[in-house]
């Protein structure tokens, strides 16, 4: 077995010690009888060993509203797929954020040839 970085190397590209976070994904709503149903979003899969970062936090300061932006960067292991109209509950966060933009493919890992994952940026506004 061959060992990178402290890790057998089909741990390398992986998070042993990160969370667990559940992806739903996106569902476009029918047209029925000429109107159009609202998206819905249900549970797709529980991704393990993912790294949660925090990111930005944003408060706005409006006439009669008063909320802050909360955003994420999230790295999933190899083999997750998470598209960009996909929403992502995370451990201790009641609601689920909405992926901003497009996830990325890390590819392979520069050090061991390991596939790298994918890297998604996640938020919402509350309040």
């Amino acid at each position: 077995m061959s060992i990178v970085l402290g890790f057998p190397v089909h741990l390398s590209a992986r998070h042993p010690f990160g969370v667990e976070v559940e992806v739903l994904r996106h569902q476009p709503g029918a047209v029925v009888d000429g109107y159009e149903e609202p998206d819905t979003w249900s549970t797709a899969f529980f991704a393990r060993g993912c790294v949660v970062a925090p990111g930005a936090v944003a408060e706005v300061f409006e006439p009669n509203r008063d909320g802050v932006g909360v955003d994420f960067t999230i790295y999933f292991p190899p083999g997750v797929s998470v598209g960009p109209r996909d929403r992502v509950k995370l451990p201790g966060y009641g609601e689920p954020f909405e992926v901003k933009g497009s996830p990325q493919n890390w590819g392979r890992n520069p050090f061991s040839g390991a596939p790298s994952g994918v890297v998604a940026q996640v938020g919402r506004f509350d309040g």
